[in-house]
């Protein structure tokens, strides 16, 4: 039997049921690459078929987690940026996403690129409380997000004069 949205559901609850842990989010990670293997659970909320839009496929209202299918209007370069009081969880669906880990460092004032990677269909990470990301996203990139709570109203922090491609290229080389 295929892994479906109910069971993503029941697993994301049962590992964020003791609250938030590294371990939890590992737990809610491992479930979201057990979905995005099902491919008719990809072709439904991803498929080229698709509009682009960010469509919401689960809140639990009790312990306030969403579930997000993400198809972005083009490509995408965020600056380095964290969801404030909020952990995120992404989930490769279509095409890949390049992820950038950011530090500030100390004394300064501006993070720094320290690790990049690709993700691929399949693949799943998380950023934790605090944790600096910036993602870079073809047009044909889909996603899937779970976070803590809805983070568009809250007060993220998003380093904008930041140059996110200069600066990664100079720390690669």
């Amino acid at each position: 039997m295929a892994y479906e949205l109910e069971n993503l559901i029941s697993d994301c609850r049962t590992a964020l049921q003791p609250g938030r842990s590294k371990e939890a989010l590992e737990k809610v990670c491992d479930a979201m690459k057990r979905i995005l293997q099902n491919p008719e659970f990809v072709e439904q909320h991803f498929g080229a078929h698709l509009e682009v839009a960010r469509t919401t496929l689960h809140h639990d209202p009790d312990l306030d987690f969403y579930i997000y299918a993400h198809i972005p209007n083009g490509a995408i370069m965020s600056p380095p940026h964290v969801h404030a009081s909020a952990w995120a969880a992404y989930g490769q669906a279509i095409d890949n996403t390049g992820m950038t880990d950011w530090v500030i460092p100390e004394g300064e004032a501006l993070p720094k690129p320290v690790r990049t990677y690709s993700m691929t269909p399949g693949t799943a990470g998380f950023y934790d409380v605090g944790e600096l990301h910036s993602i870079d996203m073809p047009a044909t990139s889909r996603f899937l997000r779970i976070t803590a709570t809805d983070i568009d109203p809250l007060p993220c922090r998003y380093f904008g004069e930041v140059d996110t491609r200069k600066s990664i290229a100079e720390s690669l080389t």
